[in-house]
């Protein structure tokens, strides 16, 4: 259910800015504000994950999640939508999410055990895309419907009711190393830069993040000019923008069933480059594509490649991390990943300057870019 709330949200979020300012930018840069506060929060996130119960950190960001909602939904409701006012709450619900993908990646791990991490993460990847999906197309005929506002009620109720069913859940948490248990704020603060260091001292994991956040700013951040391709390429609405995005959780629950199914394949680092290479041809098709269904086909694969890569990084990152680092590694890669908001903001750019097909056009040339370069010089990736 909160995956349900999430996709919902950001897509009506999403849509709502296009709508009261016709502009790509903003559009894109309510994207970039969510993706932000990664930066600063991600690594303390997952510092906290390892640190405290992973189940009880996603009980109050479910409640966090649903008071950002209902706040939005309020804000909805008067004749004059305050975009900066919508920012501002897209903001936190940004930072809330900082903390709650380390501790829903590391508590999966913990649900299934550290030999069946592969598939107890991609079992995750498939739930979250397949209701991502439901959530999706829900959003664009409620929004077609009803307006944008009853959207982000049924979201605050969505992230209550997952955080209801997350209280549920029992398990045991790896202990943590007893040096840094009992320690306050600042003990937090130097833990989480301290668990940093370590992570890049790795070789393997540096070259991982490394790789996730250039990825992250060409290959991800495709979503934040998808209301634009769906409304002014397309000329398909809210609807066809809900149509676009569940095609592309369903490319993603797709890539989850992939990854399980390659689990024991020895060679991921080959696999991941493989992946960037169809992703970045996926983004250049997507933006010559003015046909509908064939742009629903692209998303799509698209989709595939994104949740396919996403898998395979938190595989080889949770294969190369104690135990009791594995919400700090997540919080690496969600600081890592942060820097989305620069692929958001030039993309944003980029399609207010020229169009939305050039922009996309050009993230994906710099993917295959990135994928010659890494597989002529990146010797450790190649080897993982």
């Amino acid at each position: 259910m909160i995956g349900f709330g999430n996709w919902m949200q950001r897509l009506t979020i999403s849509w709502l800015v296009l709508d009261q300012t016709g502009s790509v930018f903003l559009t894109a840069l309510s994207f970039a504000i969510r993706s932000a506060p990664n930066l600063v929060f991600g690594p303390m996130g997952g510092a906290i994950a390892d640190r405290y119960s992973r189940r009880k950190v996603l009980m109050l960001t479910a409640g966090l999640k649903a008071s950002i909602a209902i706040g939005i939904w309020l804000l909805v409701l008067q004749d004059d939508v305050l975009i900066w006012g919508l920012m501002a709450l897209v903001a936190l619900a940004g930072i809330t999410a900082s903390f709650e993908l380390p501790a829903s990646q590391a508590l999966a791990v913990d649900v299934v055990g550290r030999r069946n991490a592969a598939n107890g993460v991609a079992m995750l990847s498939v739930a979250s895309r397949a209701v991502g999906a439901a959530g999706a197309l829900t959003g664009g005929l409620l929004i077609e419907s009803l307006g944008a506002s009853p959207v982000f009620f049924l979201g605050g109720l969505a992230f209550a009711i997952g955080g209801f069913f997350v209280s549920r859940v029992v398990v045991d948490q790896p202990k943590q190393d007893s040096s840094r248990a009992g320690q306050g704020i600042w003990g937090l603060f130097g833990n989480t830069i301290g668990g940093l260091k370590v992570l890049f001292g790795i070789p393997v994991v540096a070259t991982l993040l490394a790789f996730a956040m250039v990825v992250e700013i060409l290959g991800f951040t495709y979503q934040s000019v998808m209301p634009s391709l769906a409304e002014d390429v397309l000329g398909v609405g809210a609807v066809g923008l809900g149509a676009l995005t569940a095609m592309a959780a369903i490319g993603g629950l797709a890539g989850s069933v992939i990854i399980t199914a390659l689990s024991d394949y020895g060679r991921k680092g080959l696999l991941a480059l493989g992946i960037i290479f169809i992703y970045g041809a996926g983004l250049i098709a997507l933006g010559v594509s003015d046909i509908f269904p064939l742009s629903l086909l692209i998303v799509f694969t698209v989709g595939t490649m994104a949740s396919s890569f996403d898998a395979l990084q938190w595989t080889m990152l949770m294969a190369n991390v104690p135990d009791d680092m594995r919400g700090t590694a997540m919080g690496g890669w969600i600081f890592a990943i942060g820097f989305g908001w620069a692929g958001s903001l030039e993309l944003g750019v980029l399609a207010e300057v020229y169009s939305v097909g050039w922009a996309l056009s050009v993230n994906g040339i710099g993917l295959l870019i990135l994928g010659f370069i890494a597989l002529f010089f990146a010797r450790g990736l190649r080897r993982i």
